[in-house]
């Protein structure tokens, strides 16, 4: 069984330290033999009062005109760990109906509010898109970079056609006994339904220029990003060719290596 020693030597030996305002996707089960709440604490532990932050995220689920997404008791549906880090005392959670954080730090509760006025589910103003300003790495823990939401991010800021509804919904926060409405488009592709599974394309690039590396928490396989650097990539890509991740192609050869040239 890992102890929470064995999970502080392996975070900080992928060289995330106290200065690292960390957001992490993850596979509780990939981890191994350890408890949720050990995996958490040794993260904590290490990047101390910079932000810690996980995807809460209720798409799944709160996606009909009039849904009511409960801040306090909407569970998340992308993963156990954050269903686990919810309930744990110094995070808080954002606003966003769809696309909710929990973030933990001396900032967290600053930084949650970025997401009180969205209007996409993932604008660049909100939490997502400011990982860029608060200079984030973004690991994968044993999950997959279709999990990638930051890309939705730098979408959005690219103006990508294609890529919400035609309809825009309203979504209702329930925050204690406060209210909040939320008028949005929700993503979607009629072409390619999970247009999130081609970005799984990009990590041999994002290994090859130095945006992503490669270590192990556990027995998980992760990848540690660095978020400005993805959006500056990611930015490049979409310039180049606009459709880049409507299928599964490869990146071509040519846009590494005159990304490569600056």
């Amino acid at each position: 069984m890992f102890t929470l020693d064995n999970m502080i030597y392996d975070i900080k030996n992928m060289g995330i330290d106290e200065n690292t305002n960390l957001f992490i996707h993850s596979s509780y089960k990939s981890i191994g033999d350890v408890e949720a709440k050990t995996v958490i604490d040794a993260f904590i532990a290490v990047v101390k009062d910079s932000l810690l932050m996980f995807p809460t995220h209720t798409w799944g689920y709160i996606k009909e005109d009039n849904d009511v997404f409960d801040k306090e008791n909407s569970p998340s549906n992308v993963g156990y760990l954050t269903n686990v880090a919810l309930k744990m005392e110094g995070f808080y959670r954002s606003n966003h109906p769809t696309h909710s954080i929990a973030a933990h730090g001396k900032k967290a509760l600053e930084y949650v509010k970025l997401d009180d006025f969205s209007s996409t589910p993932t604008p660049m103003s909100g939490c997502m898109g400011n990982l860029i300003n608060i200079n984030a790495k973004i690991l994968f823990l044993g999950a997959p970079l279709s999990k990638n939401t930051f890309i939705h991010a730098c979408e959005e800021e690219m103006k990508v056609k294609n890529r919400f509804t035609d309809k825009k919904y309203h979504f209702i926060t329930k925050d204690k006994d406060k209210k909040m409405d939320y008028y949005m488009y929700r993503h979607f592709n009629a072409q390619c339904p999970h247009i999130s599974d081609n970005y799984e394309k990009l990590l041999p690039s994002f290994l090859r220029l130095g945006i992503a590396i490669a270590g192990k928490i556990g027995n998980s396989t992760c990848y540690l990003l660095d978020a400005n650097k993805v959006f500056k990539y990611v930015c490049f890509l979409i310039k180049k060719d606009p459709h880049i991740f409507d299928d599964n192609r490869e990146i071509k050869e040519d846009y590494i290596k005159e990304y490569l040239r600056g």
